[in-house]
């Protein structure tokens, strides 16, 4: 429903007897109070309890999660200690982009 609907029902509610305005009102408390009464307020205690067992959870690397930080370090120093790629391999690798640019510059949008 929009303000502009709402609206509109208030402006007709206006002119209904007092009697329905009434039972509207009762009836739109009743739909509130159920609505409300779902809602758990948590008490200080509650409050409490429940930041003391989040505090107590100790968080484990999930076991799963791949390489931890001194497997990522080492890789690091294996791939810059590698030699570089000879220049052979650097020239094919750089005909490849250039056939690949010249092939996209001629392709229709």
């Amino acid at each position: 429903m929009t303000a502009t609907e709402l609206k509109d029902l208030f402006d007709r509610i206006q002119s209904w007897p007092k009697a329905a305005q009434d039972e509207l009102l009762s009836l739109a408390n009743a739909i509130e109070d159920g609505l409300l009464a779902h809602r758990h307020v948590a008490s200080e205690e509650e409050l409490q309890i429940t930041e003391a067992a989040i505090a107590s959870i100790e968080v484990a690397p999930d076991a799963g999660s791949g390489a931890d930080e001194d497997d990522i370090l080492e890789n690091i120093k294996r791939l810059v200690a590698e030699k570089p790629t000879s220049s052979k391999e650097s020239e094919s690798n750089a005909q490849r982009r250039a056939r690949r640019s010249s092939i996209h510059r001629y392709r229709c949008p």
